[in-house]
């Protein structure tokens, strides 16, 4: 069994003041053999050396990432730091990460980094939470089909890290007391744990009534539906997307077949040779429906996400990443999302919830099995 604690702070200048009101909210004596940390916050925590100085105080590993808002006990916002400690008798935890990973290296440097978490625990992890770098010369879903592999498709729940705007400068994954632009962190979970993954979309109704066939892509990039080019079959449907600012709001709805639900994904840059690169894998012959996101939507697929997780019994523990674009799109009630979540949880459960740059979350399918997927545009939450 794992216990969680949480704690947060809004202080983002006075170091002495934010560890004082961090630490005071954790009871370090109640730690079981095993600890570990999992922390997301506003790029400036780095920056002031909050996060630094909070990593040598802490008696246990961190990793985490920065996010554009976050959220945990009874308050949210954009200029916070959330914490929370897993700890446990019976589980295990073990860190890596990865030196700085591009295009040339991905492969082999997420293989040895899961290689020496993995020979530190006595067998396979149960489950994987990991938070990936944005990185603009391979996508995260590219990243996480080299992890499921190395892995051997052992659940990876997770994100990409997050920035305070969409220049995406600020990202950062988080070790300690480092932080970099292009580091994979990795946490691995051993033991009698099985976690709950849920994961929501689009509601129903946000779709588009058609739904057309993929009739040549190549990795992430959409070449032709229903035997025309991208560009052409999103104009047959009545859509004009005038740069790659407007179609990243529109989310692509991804049938990968075996019985799950479709994956929503958005569309990176749109080419001048009318193809498109979007956010992952797209299998030829997948079923692509065309979905909308507003505000309604938003909310409702929060309530149901949250109406599941709460209906679960032997909760411990609450992880919560949702897409940064449903924050983005709440405006200029941004903040209603994570209030929802507030009003629901009221104190139940201890949980932390940041805006992910994108979702990492496995799908189950008919075989039974996990399948490790990236997304868009999701409510993704782990509960164990």
């Amino acid at each position: 069994m794992i216990k969680m604690q949480t704690a947060s702070t809004a202080e983002i200048d006075d170091v002495d003041y934010a560890l004082g009101e961090i630490l005071e909210q954790l009871d370090l004596e109640a730690l079981g053999k095993n600890s570990v940390g999992v922390l997301l916050c506003y790029y400036e925590f780095i920056e002031t050396g909050i996060v630094n100085a909070l990593s040598e105080r802490l008696p246990f590993d961190v990793i985490g990432m920065t996010t554009m808002a976050s959220a945990s006990g009874s308050d949210c916002g954009m200029y916070r730091l959330c914490l929370c400690v897993l700890s446990s008798d019976d589980v295990s935890f073990e860190i890596a990460v990865t030196p700085p990973i591009s295009l040339g290296n991905y492969e082999s440097e997420i293989e040895t980094a899961y290689r020496r978490a993995r020979g530190k625990l006595p067998g396979d992890p149960s489950f994987i939470i990991s938070f990936f770098p944005f990185l603009r010369d391979v996508s995260a879903a590219e990243l996480l089909k080299s992890f499921d592999k190395t892995c051997g498709s052992v659940p990876i729940w997770g994100s990409v890290s997050g920035d305070m705007d969409t220049s995406y400068e600020h990202c950062r994954t988080l070790w300690n007391a480092e932080a970099d632009i292009a580091t994979l962190a990795m946490l691995l979970v051993h033991g009698p744990i099985e976690p709950k993954f849920v994961l929501t979309s689009i509601p129903e109704r946000n779709m588009r009534d058609s739904s057309a066939i993929i009739t040549k892509s190549e990795g992430c990039v959409i070449k032709e539906v229903n035997g025309m080019r991208f560009d052409k079959y999103v104009k047959s449907v009545g859509l004009v997307l005038r740069g790659t600012e407007e179609s990243s709001t529109i989310p692509l709805l991804i049938n990968y077949g075996g019985g799950s639900k479709p994956v929503a994904l958005a569309i990176y840059d749109m080419r001048d040779d009318g193809t498109a690169l979007c956010g992952g894998e797209i299998p030829q012959g997948s079923v692509l429906i065309i979905g909308q996101v507003d505000y309604d939507g938003i909310i409702e697929t929060t309530g149901a996400s949250m109406d599941t997780l709460m209906a679960q019994e032997g909760k411990n523990g609450l992880l919560l990443l949702p897409c940064v674009s449903r924050y983005i799109m709440l405006a200029p009630r941004q903040e209603d999302e994570m209030r929802a979540i507030l009003r629901t949880v009221d104190g139940k459960i201890p949980f932390i919830m940041g805006y992910s740059g994108g979702e990492i979350c496995p799908v189950l399918e008919n075989d039974g099995k996990y399948h490790n997927r990236h997304h868009n545009f999701t409510f993704s939450a782990c509960l164990f």
